[in-house]
């Protein structure tokens, strides 16, 4: 293989390489925008983690006018009071 073909094959598997990782980035970032959090209905407003735990401790997760609710992943988590 002569020295100009080596060049152009490296440039040109350079050049899919970097296409490749372009496109793995935007669909990543295209399917977690669809993937985005929606809130829950109207009425609630967010709240800590440490607030729901606390209402979870003492069985105040719903009651008769009020509810705590978890959204979210596994790793991305919401917490949200409703009212």
């Amino acid at each position: 293989m002569k020295r100009e073909e080596l060049i152009t094959l490296i440039e040109n598997g350079a050049c899919t390489v970097v296409i490749g990782f372009m496109l793995t980035a935007f669909s990543s970032s295209a399917s977690s925008a669809v993937n985005a959090e929606q809130p829950p209905p109207k009425g609630c407003a967010p709240v800590s983690k440490s607030e729901y735990d606390s209402a979870k401790r003492q069985n105040l997760l719903r009651t008769r006018f009020t509810r705590y609710v978890r959204t979210g992943r596994l790793l991305k988590r919401y917490y949200w009071y409703c009212h």
